[in-house]
């Protein structure tokens, strides 16, 4: 198992529909802000019922969140929300502080919420069903019938949620059947479905319409799959709901890519799929609503995601790897005294210190599970232990053990550390310190040039003369911009960038005024890049839409 494998909660792969992440990790803060002022109004009614007012403070507030949850469709998250306003709102009817009982379980409820968000996040996933016992602890106070995992299961109560959808779907090359002929068969009446406009179907129309209706049939007469059921009820007369919106458009251009593969099953879109069909008033989306219903984790699965929702969190992981990094500095610093021999203490003395305090880090990363860490310390130790006249290259080995320490620890905060981004590390003898601190520069260095050209532009835009020196350097800039963002891995931005760059240049050697219409499509392409560098600087997904935006623009450039 590699280190990465034993820190990392392997979250079992989800598709689902609705949930925003984006908005979640933007209303983050204020939802912890929220959470802690509860906890804080409720431990003071406990200790002064005269203080019951202010659980009118929280319930005003929560009822807020429990919108907001419902906006972005959160729905576990509301239903316990929601829980505890009740809750709150019995106490504060009772007016009695010594109903420890409700007033424990509340505790609990807000605790549990404020993790459920954080492992959201984490794990980009959602399980409500992991909410239930709290939820029905604090609705029996109400004397409420418990919710059982049915109601997040049936199609509709929330969004559409697929466990390991992976295993909900059965390629065609496994079937076989003439797949060839099926994708012909689709794609002939998906021209006919993308393209039609006011609802009307010629009868050749038609005729393609039910080809690819019968493609879907025929696939899912030969597999229980949930993805081909989903398929067969979706097209299935779909010339009554003609014209498609654009994104039952793009559900059905899902569908024509996995008749070959093209893309992984775990895609959004799958739940997307199962959405738009279960929605179609037909028997086969009856029955696909029934089989969506049966779909669940394993409860292997949900143990696993149930251990790390109440495992630890950021705050101690982050105090965690502060510590940890503190004593591997503290090891450096020895290691260098020795090196230097300006240490008034005994050569074994020194080593003997070393080797305790290379042991015990080992023992510390073992107990938290990075075994290969702390293998390397412990191996470490041990040559430290036979050291006479060590050699640079016995430093070397030792130093080389404590960046995997340091490495090993760094990513486990990350890991815990919702919307943190993870670069691949190709190479295991890099610092992922340095390598931090190089991504964070070049972030900062690209959005203080990304500023520069805005200035640029405005200056440009200014003068009633559009003196061209004004905007000259901005190529040169945004083609710098764009190797630093293709380092970050982005490679559609640096691509936008790059195409701009090379725009804006020919447009700069003509010499023609540059209209304000070209100038806001620029500005779009820049700010498009911007936004999505925003969300790498502050460990947060940003959405499509900024980066769609900005690339309609540049085609918009690129084609005038």
């Amino acid at each position: 198992m590699n280190q990465s494998a034993q820190m990392k909660l392997t979250a079992p792969t989800l598709s689902v529909t609705d949930f925003n992440l984006p908005s979640l990790h933007l209303l983050h803060d204020e939802i912890i802000v929220t959470l802690k002022d509860t906890e804080i109004h409720l431990s003071e009614f406990n200790d002064d019922n005269s203080q019951a007012p202010l659980l009118l403070d929280s319930i005003t507030v929560l009822k807020q969140l429990s919108c907001i949850f419902e906006l972005i469709s959160l729905v576990g998250a509301e239903a316990l929300n929601t829980a505890i306003v009740n809750g709150l709102q019995r106490l504060y009817d009772n007016g009695d502080n010594n109903d420890t009982s409700l007033i424990m379980d509340l505790s609990e409820a807000i605790m549990t919420l404020d993790r459920y968000i954080e492992f959201v996040l984490l794990t980009e996933s959602v399980e409500p069903t992991l909410l239930l016992p709290v939820i029905n602890k604090l609705n029996a106070h109400g004397q409420e019938t418990p919710i059982t995992a049915d109601y997040f299961a049936a199609f509709g109560s929330s969004s559409v949620i697929i466990a390991n959808p992976e295993q909900n779907f059965q390629p065609l090359d496994e079937l076989n059947l003439d797949t060839e002929l099926l994708t012909y068969a689709y794609r002939s009446g998906l021209g006919v479905a993308l393209l039609n406009q006011d609802g009307n179907v010629s009868p050749d129309d038609q005729q393609k319409l039910d080809a690819m209706s019968a493609a879907c049939a025929l696939i899912a007469s030969n597999t229980s799959s949930l993805f081909w059921q989903a398929a067969t009820a979706a097209v299935t007369d779909i010339a009554t709901i003609l014209p498609l919106n654009l994104s039952q458009k793009h559900t059905l251009i899902y569908l024509e890519q996995q008749f070959q593969s093209y893309l992984p099953v775990m895609d959004k879109r799958f739940a997307d799929l199962v959405s738009f069909a279960c929605q179609r008033d037909s028997d086969a989306a009856q029955r696909l609503r029934e089989q969506y219903a049966s779909n669940h984790l394993e409860s292997a699965q949900l143990e696993q995601m149930k251990r790390f929702l109440f495992g630890p969190n950021r705050a101690l992981t982050d105090t965690l790897n502060t510590i940890i990094q503190t004593q591997i500095n503290t090891i450096k610093e020895n290691v260098d005294s020795y090196a230097r021999g300006d240490s008034l203490n005994p050569v074994d003395m020194q080593t003997a210190q070393i080797i305790e305090e290379l042991t015990e880090l080992s023992s510390a990363l073992r107990l938290l599970g990075l075994s290969n860490a702390a293998n390397s310390l412990s191996v470490a130790a041990e040559a430290v232990s036979h050291w006479q006249t060590p050699s640079p290259d016995d430093f070397d080995h030792l130093l080389l053990a404590l960046m995997h320490a340091e490495n090993a620890t760094i990513a486990m905060a990350e890991m815990h550390t919702p919307g943190a981004i993870y670069l691949p590390l190709n190479n295991p003898h890099i610092s992922l310190h340095q390598l931090n601190t190089a991504n964070d520069t070049l972030i900062q260095e690209s959005r203080s040039a990304i500023a520069s050209a805005e200035q640029a532009i405005n200056d440009y835009l200014a003068e009633p003369e559009r003196d061209m020196l004004n905007i000259q350097n901005i190529p040169e800039m945004m083609r710098q911009v764009a190797g630093a963002v293709r380092f970050l891995q982005l490679p559609t931005p640096a691509s936008m960038l790059s195409q701009l760059a090379n725009y804006l240049q020919q447009r700069i050697e003509d010499g023609q005024r540059i209209e304000d219409s070209t100038l806001a499509c620029i500005a779009d392409v820049i700010m498009a890049v911007d936004h999505h560098l925003d969300g790498f600087e502050h460990n947060r997904p940003v959405s499509k839409q900024a980066l769609d935006v900005g690339q309609q623009s540049l085609s918009h450039l690129l084609a005038a």
